[in-house]
């Protein structure tokens, strides 16, 4: 699921930068370079800055490449959005960046066992979407997050 397009360099520090609050990625059809070279499925892991002005960029290809890139080598970013970790097409960003969210979530969860507060319940939810709920549920018990007829279940005996 897209959360919204990018509209530029801005945008995509913005995610990239914010993103355990915000949750998702960042990727790119296509991140095309001025010698032509072409990658597909790119997620975007950094962009740098030198006083106010982005000077590089860093992403991870289809196939795993990590590159860097500076913003003059790059001739065009197609189709760049924000989207959940658990929806990437790029199959090693989304092992990996699943991985570390369910890290995080069983981390979470461990440490606000007994407790369920607003920050921890928002905070998992975040996770939870950005991952997806049938993945979650198969790490970590989350009942805050059932429908509400399963949570009025009452079992006896």
């Amino acid at each position: 699921m897209t959360r919204y397009q990018i509209n530029g360099y801005t945008d995509m520090h913005t995610v990239v930068s914010n993103e355990r609050k915000l949750g998702g990625a960042v990727e790119a059809d296509v991140i095309k370079l001025r010698s032509g070279e072409e990658y597909h499925q790119a997620v975007i892991t950094r962009l740098e800055m030198s006083d106010a002005q982005f000077c590089s960029i860093g992403f991870v290809t289809k196939e795993g490449k990590r590159l860097i890139v500076h913003i003059q080598d790059i001739s065009m970013i197609v189709d760049a959005r924000h989207v959940n970790v658990g929806d990437l097409s790029n199959e090693i960003m989304r092992e990996q960046k699943v991985a570390e969210r369910l890290k995080h979530l069983k981390l979470l969860c461990d440490l606000n066992k007994g407790s369920c507060t607003i920050p921890f319940q928002e905070e998992a939810e975040r996770l939870v979407f950005d991952i997806g709920l049938e993945l979650a549920m198969e790490h970590v018990s989350l009942p805050f997050l059932l429908p509400e007829e399963q949570k009025k279940l009452v079992r006896i005996a």
